[in-house]
């Protein structure tokens, strides 16, 4: 995986970000869970996190983020993300990133608004907004 923006840093392999920016969270979560290390994932999510596919699914907690992980897991291949703009204020906030990825062997480019809601530091609601059109079609439906 990679990652355009150098400014807001990363909480992979261990380092927790530091509390209080919730820009730095949010990213270091999405980073972990389209890398596939659930556990990193998991310590940046309250245990009654919801997850929101706007007009697809929505999962709770920290077994609906393992079986989103593992559901893309099984369907993307070649997975890379582009953090474009990471902004983060009081207990909220907001990523604007481009997942490159494979489905079937089709090479899909998917622009993705995220927003986040911590408590306590963690994050407690991740909202992506997306168009799945070509998603989709390359699952065949």
């Amino acid at each position: 995986m990679t990652s355009s923006d150098d400014g807001a840093g990363s909480g992979a392999g261990g380092r927790r970000p530091r509390d209080g920016d919730p820009g730095r969270v949010a990213r270091a979560l999405v980073e972990a869970a389209f890398s596939g290390d659930f556990e990193a994932a998991r310590s940046y999510c309250a245990p009654d996190v919801t997850l929101t596919l706007e007009g697809v699914q929505t999962v709770r907690g920290h077994e609906g983020l393992r079986q989103l992980m593992e559901f893309n897991a099984e369907v993307a291949a070649d997975v890379v993300l582009e953090i474009h703009h990471v902004l983060g204020s009081g207990d909220t906030a907001a990523i604007n990133r481009t997942t490159h990825l494979a489905i079937g062997g089709t090479r899909l480019r998917v622009e993705v608004g995220s927003f986040f809601t911590l408590r306590d530091g963690l994050v407690a609601d991740w909202t992506d907004y997306q168009d799945m059109q070509n998603v989709w079609r390359a699952l065949g439906h």
